[in-house]
Order: structure tokens, then sequence, then C-alpha cells
């Protein structure tokens, strides 16, 4: 059985808690005002009613005193208003200089995330209107916590709200514009995105969420070694989806394919792993041992494997080799592709037809 929903709405940013604290203190004022009018009211009804109890009511003419006070009170408590609220204004317009840039492009209906190494992810939207390359790419905008992050925001179509609720953050997101806000998360977890204005058909399917993680996590999640996207695959963009492209454009994945009968060691699960080497003595397969395999990789051959793999020396920069080992650290089981020889050829590609011998 589901729980109600919290009475407070979780507040899990810095600028929440400001904006939260504002919120109650307009809450309380206004609160406490409306009650003394309306208790002021019901008590000069009370008190000076037409009747034979009361008599006539006097005739009371102005003072002085009592304009000043109901002028000068309010106007201190509405200075409030306005001072706390320039304060939290100038805190929501102005990242820190040290803020992560995540761009951010509004379209109808999904939102689509970049990230600084290029690593992108898509919100919300409808899948049967999207893309193979953008249905695959599905998933939750991941921030670390306890660390700045400002969006830059803008718009392909229509208006749309990049509303945070949990962030107690909202933002028009233009055409032709660039807008920006930014977040400094404090607690982790899941939180909703919406979109705060009425954009068009689908504008209901134009929701997500934001994953807040530790900022290993987050890290890795950057490399491609954690996936927040519904699929073990590396997320379009990262290290890990580089090293993939780059893995199956050396062919190396007519070797080192999901057959435990190839010709070549299954790479699933290898990071990290203790690898028995060939004339004796053993080696932990970390990032050094495998760029050096990928070098030199007749000078440590594994137990049980001959030595044919060619050199990449000179045919791979120092990027690719980072860009390698990340997409074999992020090999798990059931994620090695099929070999480029057996894929199914792309939509449109020629076709040779045999012919018939007579």
């Amino acid at each position: 059985m589901n729980s109600l929903p919290p009475l407070i709405p979780v507040v899990a940013s810095t600028i929440g808690y400001h904006f939260e604290a504002l919120f109650w203190y307009l809450m309380v004022v206004t609160t406490l005002g409306g009650l003394a009018v309306y208790g002021a009211l019901l008590y000069f009804c009370v008190a000076y009613r037409r009747g034979t109890t009361t008599g006539s009511t006097p005739r009371i003419l102005g003072s002085h005193r009592l304009e000043l006070a109901w002028t000068i009170i309010p106007t201190i408590i509405f200075f409030t208003f306005f001072g706390w609220g320039a304060v939290v204004y100038t805190k929501a317009v102005h990242p820190p200089q040290d803020a992560m840039e995540i761009f951010v492009i509004g379209k109808q209906w999904m939102w689509k995330a970049q990230y600084p190494n290029g690593q992108r992810v898509i919100i919300g939207g409808n899948p049967r209107n999207m893309t193979e390359g953008e249905r695959k790419s599905i998933g939750k905008l991941v921030l670390p916590v306890d660390r700045p992050v400002r969006v830059t925001m803008i718009s392909e179509d229509v208006i749309h709200d990049f509303g945070v609720p949990a962030f107690r953050m909202k933002m028009d997101v233009l055409p032709g514009r660039y807008t920006t806000a930014w977040y400094h998360p404090t607690k982790t977890g899941e939180f909703h995105i919406f979109c705060d204005q009425y954009c068009g058909t689908w504008h209901s399917l134009m929701v997500g969420k934001i994953a807040v993680v530790g900022q290993q996590e987050f890290d890795e999640w950057l490399g491609g070694l954690g996936s927040y996207q519904g699929s073990e695959q590396p997320v379009d963009g990262s290290r890990a989806f580089s090293g993939r492209q780059l893995f199956l454009k050396l062919q190396c994945i007519k070797c080192h394919s999901a057959d435990p009968n190839a010709a070549a060691p299954v790479l699933e699960g290898l990071y990290g792993r203790r690898v028995p080497i060939k004339g004796g003595g053993a080696e932990y397969a970390d990032a050094e041992y495998i760029k050096q395999s990928i070098l030199k990789p007749r000078l440590k051959v594994a137990q049980g494997w001959e030595p044919i793999m060619p050199s990449y020396e000179g045919q791979v920069t120092p990027d690719d080799l980072d860009d390698l080992v990340a997409y074999i650290r992020s090999l798990k089981l059931g994620t090695t592709p099929n070999r480029t020889d057996r894929m199914s050829p792309p939509v449109g590609a020629p076709t040779v037809r045999s012919e018939k011998k007579e």
C-alpha cells in the first residue's frame, strides 16, 4: 500500500532551504496578519452592532497615530519580504565559478542534456516519436551530491519550463535565448523533473527524474561504468561508448567475442580480475595491464592462450587507450556486442543477389 505524500515536500538543495525559509516566513506573517484583521472585524461587528443595549454609535474622528501605525508597520514588514526575497533571488541567479556546466535543450516533448565530456541523455518524451539513437539515450539526469552544477537551457521550438520541485527551482526555457539555473544537491536519491509550462499535445510526457549520487558513483557513470539509462550498454558520449566504437572499428570483436571457444579470451568481467600469466605468475587486470596488452600483447600472455594478438602500438593514441580501458571495464556478463560480420546489415544497404548457374 502506497504511503501518503509528505505534508512538506522534500527539500534537496541549498537554494531549496533558502526558498523554504522565505516561503514559511511569508506564510506565517500573512496568516497572522489575516487572522488579526478577521478577528478585529468579528469583534467590531459584535461590539458595535446596532441595538437597544448599545445605543447609537458615537462619531469617531481620525487618529494620526493609528494611521501612521497601519502605514509604517506594514511597510516595514513588506520591506522584509523584499529584502529577504532579493537575497534569495541573488543566490539563485549567480552560480559559483567552479560549478560544472550541463547543457539542456527543450524539445516537444523531451529534454536533451549533454555533459562536458560529450555524454548525452534524453529525459522524458514519447519513445514512439524518437529515433533509435534517441531511444537508447533515454534515462535520468545524473548529478553529484554536494557539488554545484549550472544548467544552461534553450528551446528548439516553443516555451518550456524546467522545474525541479525538490530543488525549489523552475526556469523558463525559451527559443533563441539561453537561460541558466544552478543546483547544489544536498541529498542523494531520485527527484522529479517537470515541464511547468503547457507546451502542446504531449506536454504531460515531458517529465523525468534527476538521480543525485555520490561523487565516486558520478565519476564512474561519466566514464560509462554505470548506467541510469535502463540498459547495461555504455551511455552515448561517454568514454566507454567511444571505446566501444573503437573496439568495433579495430575489429577486436572478431577474436574477443562472447564465445568462450573463440581465438581470444572473453573480456566480460575482466577488469580487476587476477589473470594467470603463461610461464608463471599472475597480473591484476587494471588499466596499466590492459594498455600494455594492447600495445605489447606478447609481453604477458594469459595462461591457456596463444600469442597471436597483433600490436596496436602507433595505431592508437593515449586517449584511445583510455577509452578502450573504460569500455573493457564496463563489460559485464552478456554485454559483449555481436561480431560485426554477423550483425544485420543496416536499413537501405545494397544487397547482392546470387545468379543461378545454368
